[in-house]
C-alpha cells in the first residue's frame, strides 16, 4: 500500500496536464503541476481499516522529482526507506537490515507504476470532480476509468495553491491518509538522493524481473 501511494503522487508531480475546469481545487492543481518540478515536505501518514478505525500513524519525511524519483524516509514508529531513481525502486527496512530491488518497468499496463511519465494523460484515465472544502482545503477526486487498479479513487487537498493532503482508497476498503508540512517547492536535488546503496551487512533481495 505505501509503495502504491508513492507512485501515485510521484505521478502527479510528472502529470503536465490536468483538464481546465473553473472549480478551485482542479484549477490550484493545474497550477501546481504546471510549476513543480521537485517537492519536499515532511508527512503525518494514517492507515484507516474498511470501517474507519485507525491502524497505524507514521512520520517521516519526502523528496520527489520529476519523472518517477522520490524518496520516501519514514523515521516513527520504525525506520524504512522506499526509494527510486525512475528504473530501481528500493525498499529499505532498517530494523530487519533488509532491502528489496525492483526494476520499475515491471509495472503491468493497469498497476500503478503505470502512472510514471511525462506523457501520461490524466484525463484519458482517471475522472476528475471536485469534493467539499474542508477546514480550507480544498479537494478534487480521481476516479479511474479503467478496472483493474489497486485503488478506487484518489482524493488530492490543496490550500492556497500548495498541495497539503492526499487521501487514496484501495480496493480493499482500507483508506491512506497523508498530511504535508514545510512544504518546498523545487529545491535543488543531486540526482544521488535517489540512489541506494545497501550498507555492509543488508540482506538484499531481488524481485520480479531483478
Amino acid at each position: 500500500m505505501r509503495v502504491l501511494i508513492y507512485w501515485l503522487l510521484s505521478a502527479a508531480l510528472s502529470i503536465g496536464c490536468v483538464g481546465s475546469t473553473a472549480a478551485t481545487a482542479s484549477v490550484q492543481l493545474q497550477g501546481f503541476l504546471a510549476d513543480v518540478r521537485s517537492f519536499q515536505a515532511d508527512f503525518e501518514q494514517q492507515l484507516f481499516d474498511e470501517s474507519g478505525a485507525l491502524i497505524e500513524t507514521s512520520h517521516g519525511k519526502v523528496c520527489i522529482a520529476r519523472p518517477g524519483r522520490f524518496d520516501w524516509d519514514y523515521r516513527a514508529p520504525y525506520q524504512q526507506r522506499i526509494i527510486s531513481d525512475g528504473k530501481t525502486l528500493w525498499i529499505y527496512d532498517v530494523d530487519l537490515a533488509q532491502v528489496t530491488e525492483n526494476p520499475v518497468s515491471t509495472g503491468t499496463v493497469d498497476s500503478a507504476a503505470q502512472l510514471l511519465g511525462d506523457d501520461f494523460d490524466l484525463n484519458a484515465n482517471f475522472t476528475l470532480s471536485e469534493m467539499p472544502a474542508v477546514e480550507g482545503v480544498d479537494w478534487v477526486k480521481l476516479a479511474p476509468k479503467k478496472p483493474g487498479r489497486q485503488f478506487n479513487e484518489v482524493a488530492i487537498g490543496l490550500r492556497g495553491g500548495e498541495l497539503v493532503a492526499l487521501r487514496l482508497q484501495d480496493n480493499l476498503g482500507q483508506t491512506t491518509a497523508i498530511k504535508f508540512f514545510a512544504v518546498t517547492r523545487n529545491p535543488r536535488v543531486a540526482p544521488e538522493r535517489f540512489r541506494f546503496t545497501p550498507p555492509a551487512g543488508t540482506d538484499v533481495i531481488h524481485g520480479i524481473g531483478g
